[in-house]
């Protein structure tokens, strides 16, 4: 294996061990297609129950309803990123508080690709 094939494997495992925050990676629309074993942990679904399906599943139904979701995807894709403290919800459908920061992934001409979405659950003295 080159070195280069090793950097690569490790940078993909770096991120899969990840267990604190949940790393999912999005495609232009907000389609689930990868994450980490964090969002297991954070959200309560396993990898092939959530691929596929659309990342505003993790949203209240009255944030879904005002369009938040698309809302911070379209700031990603302006502004580069988008930062969010809100109520998530689990696949149980318990609620927590998350803090969450979308990015931007742009291709070599500046398009955008796709997103990161970093999702930290908060714990009581970190909300305002």
């Amino acid at each position: 294996m080159s070195k280069k094939l090793k950097l690569e494997e490790l940078h993909r495992k770096m991120i899969e061990e990840v267990q604190d925050y949940a790393i999912i990676l999005l495609d232009v629309d907000g389609t689930i297609l990868s994450w980490n074993k964090g969002v297991e942990k954070v959200k309560g679904y396993k990898a092939k129950e959530i691929i596929g399906q659309n990342f505003n599943i993790f949203y209240l139904p009255k944030d879904r309803q005002a369009n938040l979701p698309q809302q911070l995807i379209d700031l990603a894709k302006k502004e580069g990123r988008a930062k969010h403290i809100g109520q998530r919800v689990r696949k149980d459908g318990t609620v927590f508080w998350g803090s969450i920061l979308i990015t931007a992934i742009h291709d070599d001409e500046g398009n955008v690709v796709g997103f990161t979405k970093l999702t930290r659950e908060l714990r009581d003295n970190e909300i305002d």
